[in-house]
């Protein structure tokens, strides 16, 4: 009885020993590994630090979003009307930044789009004119580009105290995301 016991000490002693050592280890490479982002051909490596927001977090149903990216997790409630994103303007922080894209998709808009905007930049240059998309505070702004016969706008907004790392991290997670043609 008293061998039947101790090995019963023992074995729950090195079950609970492996099951913390697994815990420690997946912490530690989940804190190493960044999200990848790969959906209707276009893909991306979320940024450590960043929330990634699949989905509308405005009224507008076109263009479509694709992604939004931000350094403050975004809290959605009922989907709002119009332009503005109240889930953005209520998450917003001085040190904030947020990059969304998204994609005209419409026949007839995507054609008249792709005849006036450029192709996609090799770097984006995120130059705020106060003219973000989304309603967002003066240093935000907007830009247009094509790549594989697809459309897209990409919004952004840099809080007054957002760091110069943010905005380096915002144009890095844009020059690596991949986009394919639409099938």
């Amino acid at each position: 009885m008293r061998l039947s016991l101790r090995t019963h000490r023992v074995r729950r002693v090195v079950a609970i020993t492996l099951i913390l050592a697994g815990a420690v280890s997946g912490l530690a490479s989940g804190a190493r590994a960044r999200a990848q982002f790969d959906r209707q051909g276009v893909s991306f490596q979320l940024s450590q630090g960043w929330h990634l927001t699949i989905g509308r977090i405005n009224g507008v149903i076109d263009p479509v979003t694709v992604f939004t990216v931000s350094t403050f997790r975004l809290q959605r409630g009922r989907t709002a009307t119009g332009v503005c994103s109240a889930a953005l303007q209520r998450a917003w922080r001085a040190d904030g930044a947020y990059v969304q894209l998204s994609e005209e998709r419409d026949g007839a808009s995507r054609k008249r789009m792709l005849r006036r905007v450029p192709l996609r930049p090799k770097h984006f240059v995120l130059n705020a004119s106060g003219q973000g998309g989304l309603c967002t505070p003066p240093d935000s702004g907007g830009l247009s580009f094509q790549a594989g016969g697809r459309a897209f706008d990409v919004n952004y907004g840099f809080g007054p105290s957002a760091s110069r790392a943010t905005r380096v991290r915002a144009r890095a997670m844009l020059d690596a995301m991949r986009i394919t043609p639409r099938k």
